[in-house]
């Protein structure tokens, strides 16, 4: 019952429904009135259900945010990359080593020492060789010419 009806109450408005309507009508009448208080019901826990799908969307949105952020920030993900960063630099400065190392062992066994550059040669150099000319097992005598013109 409703907070401040009684029992008193509902007697007196039941006699007064009985008067107005009479007693032919009446039993009518309080169908109809059940049937709106039920259509009442229906629509106050519609209403009520409408509210609290609307709540549990906005905390499911708000669930989804956080999830979000939680991912974004996750803190093993950012440790297992910042490991992998490190585990990468120090793989670079292992191999830097290597290569200074073994660069410090060619130059100092005089291998790897820089070589001056060669010098380019004035004339073109002939694209097939030349046979090369046989030398007499003898040398020529000189020639009688050759000494009169140096006289």
């Amino acid at each position: 019952m409703a907070p401040g009806i009684g029992m008193p109450e509902m007697l007196v408005v039941l006699v007064l429904a009985l008067v107005v309507v009479g007693p032919q009508q009446l039993p009518v009448l309080m169908r109809r009135i059940g049937r709106m208080l039920a259509q009442a019901r229906g629509m106050a826990r519609e209403f009520q259900a409408s509210f609290d799908e609307l709540g549990r969307e906005t905390e499911l949105s708000d669930l989804r945010k956080e999830i979000e952020a939680l991912k974004r920030g996750n803190p093993i993900e950012e440790i297992s990359g910042e490991l992998d960063k490190a585990a990468l630099e120090a793989q670079n400065d292992k191999i830097r080593q290597l290569k200074m190392a073994s660069a410090n062992r060619i130059g100092d066994s005089g291998f790897g020492a820089p070589q001056p550059p060669r010098p380019v040669p004035s004339k073109p150099m002939p694209s097939k060789p030349e046979p090369a000319k046989s030398e007499p097992s003898s040398p020529e005598p000189p020639r009688p010419d050759a000494s009169r013109d140096t006289e």
